[in-house]
């Protein structure tokens, strides 16, 4: 790439795909990520000495595929220019260009030269054209991996919604006809969402200085189009040459003809799920998209309206995308209904992962960043909301890589963690047992451990029992430091005036005996297993007595006859039936251990 690639903030891998595919138009297209955080990109490249050297496509009359401006340079050098301007959630993002010839952005326009004017010094041939977009496959990759059913129905449903509404905005906001809509102009994100992109024959439409727009079609488009569009995608008007006809008529005219054919294609894909048929819903509206008349054919916007796209699955991916706009109240039920969705598969994998996950990570991060937000009841909502499908997902999709959980799961733990709230912390308490599996143990001790510490001494019950429960999931995992700490908060809970957190913890100090030091255990074990056996809490004496029971291999002779019988034999004659039974049976079991010693 030389020394002026290398300034860009991305690092470019292996190429995934050739530059002389079908419909590459030059472009390899390359696995990337971003340098600063890692996130996966995919890289477009072309050689412009190859591009010059490569004719643009099979040529239909007039003009032979040896006619030496008939290559894939000034297409490639069209699109490139374009791609940098055009923004909307349904064209391919594109997130940085580098020609490096012009590394300072300055690629000359290929529009304002004669297209049939040799190229000269104004266009270098001899740098490259890198674009780098978000991570997405071509449209052919995407179909080729749909399993036929009703799933990929959806799916493809979605996708065909998403190209409707990015031409919707070339035609009604930008003015532009696409001039290339076929499937080698289409991308799909790891979301499952379509991406138009391929601006190599962008132009307006309409009369010069007239109401439709700045006159066209170009004499770019005119020059190149037969090359770059397949025949079957190109209207009977442009097969024709008629550009008087199109120029005065509206600016959708040629992209509703290549739109009806693309969606004939699609569900003609065996992927598709629909057994290579148009929706019957849909088969309508598609033969008036292909119409012979130019001006029969209708704008494609009101497609959207068309029943094929009023399914669960379009309109949870509708309100995903419209999300961070979304009133409040709206977007805590949309979240609170997230955990049906994925329960029922409404919503797969590739959704649940590459895009409901990120937007619910988003609002945490949103509401976590303003200081005293939570103190605010709707943010507190749409934060409890969010925990439970967020880690339905993790569980759900990303527990089986051990890898992969961790990374996501980490930033994810450390953030909530963070937030201040009974009710949060509470939810996270609750599934410690899961993620203490798939975290590491410094984040375990530092992001987990030492929040969670505030739970032992809180005003509610709830949070210091479930805070108690919580930590025996950690205890294997703790350094020394938090094993001490651990064991302070424990005594402390002795004089709990809960008498059921009494008992859980004369429990946990059984469980958590074995991680213990030695010197940890002498500290901790016996004398807090006396004090419980002192408690007016039935249970708590039961549990203590178990719990001594379970330690006796931590207990020397000397402590057994010394220290531990003298404790137990007080309650043989326990009022509770249960206590006296469970201090007979520590007596029996010590007493072998005393004689096998004597």
């Amino acid at each position: 790439m030389g020394n002026s690639a290398s300034s860009l903030p991305y690092t470019v891998g292996d190429a995934t795909h050739p530059p002389n595919r079908p419909g590459s138009y030059g472009f390899a297209i390359h696995d990337g990520s971003r340098k600063s955080d890692g996130l996966s990109v995919t890289v477009l490249k072309a050689s412009k000495a190859d591009l010059v050297r490569t004719p643009l496509g099979r040529q239909a009359g007039g003009r032979s595929a040896a006619d030496p401006t008939q290559n894939q340079l000034l297409c490639a050098i069209h699109h490139f220019r374009r791609c940098k301007t055009l923004v909307h959630p349904n064209l391919l993002r594109v997130y940085a260009t580098l020609d490096t010839d012009h590394p300072n952005g300055d690629t000359p326009d290929p529009t304002q030269r004669p297209p049939d004017q040799p190229l000269g010094a104004d266009v270098p041939t001899t740098g490259e054209l890198i674009v780098v977009t978000e991570r997405a496959v071509p449209l052919e990759d995407y179909l080729d991996s749909l399993p036929a059913g009703a799933e990929s129905a959806a799916r493809v449903a979605w996708g065909l919604h998403n190209l409707v509404s990015a031409l919707g905005f070339l035609h009604n906001t930008a003015k532009l006809a696409h001039g290339a809509v076929c499937p080698h102009s289409v991308y799909v994100t790891p979301a499952g969402d379509f991406r138009l992109f391929n601006y190599s024959l962008l132009t307006p439409v309409g009369v010069p200085g007239g109401a439709a727009g700045c006159g066209g079609p170009t004499a770019h488009f005119r020059y190149f189009e037969r090359g770059v569009t397949p025949t079957e995608y190109r209207s009977p008007e442009r097969m024709e040459g008629r550009w008087d006809e199109i120029s005065t008529s509206a600016v959708h005219g040629i992209d509703s003809y290549g739109l009806g054919v693309l969606i004939g294609q699609v569900y003609g894909h065996p992927g598709a799920g629909t057994g290579g048929k148009i929706p019957l819903k849909l088969q309508k509206a598609v033969s008036r998209l292909v119409s012979n008349k130019l001006r029969m054919r209708p704008r494609v916007v009101p497609l959207l309206k068309c029943p094929v796209f009023d399914t669960p699955y379009v309109h949870a991916q509708e309100f995903l995308d419209n999300m961070a706009v979304a009133p409040e109240e709206e977007k805590i039920r949309f979240i609170q209904s997230l955990p049906d969705l994925l329960g029922r598969g409404v919503l797969g994998r590739d959704v649940a992962v590459h895009k409901v996950l990120p937007v619910l990570v988003g609002a945490v991060t949103t509401i976590a960043a303003q200081e005293g937000s939570m103190a605010q009841d709707v943010n507190r909502r749409t934060v409890l909301a969010t925990v439970p499908p967020l880690f339905c997902i993790v569980e759900t999709h990303l527990a089986s890589d051990a890898d992969d959980c961790r990374v996501t799961l980490t930033p994810i733990v450390q953030l909530l963690f963070q937030i201040n709230d009974r009710g949060v912390r509470g939810s996270l308490l609750s599934r410690v047992t899961f993620f203490s599996q798939h975290l590491d143990k410094a984040v375990l001790n530092s992001a987990v451990f030492e929040p969670m510490c505030s739970g032992f001494s809180d005003s509610s019950k709830a949070l210091r029992e479930l805070t108690l429960k919580a930590s025996i999931s950690l205890v294997s995992y703790l350094n020394l430091a938090n094993l001490d700490k651990l064991v302070r908060y424990l005594i402390r809970l002795q004089n709990d005036p809960e008498p059921s957190i009494r008992t859980n913890t004369a429990i946990f100090v059984g469980k958590v005996a074995p991680n213990l030091s030695e010197q940890s255990r002498q500290r901790l074990i016996l004398p807090a297993f006396e004090r419980a056996m002192k408690d007016d809490f039935k249970p708590c004496r039961l549990a203590a007595l178990q719990a001594v029971q379970s330690c006796k291999d931590y207990y020397g002779p000397t402590d057994v006859s010394t220290k531990v019988m003298p404790a137990v034999v007080s309650h043989l004659l326990d009022p509770s039936t249960d206590v006296r039974e469970a201090a007979f049976k520590v007596v029996e079991s010590f007493m072998v251990i005393l004689r096998l010693e004597s």
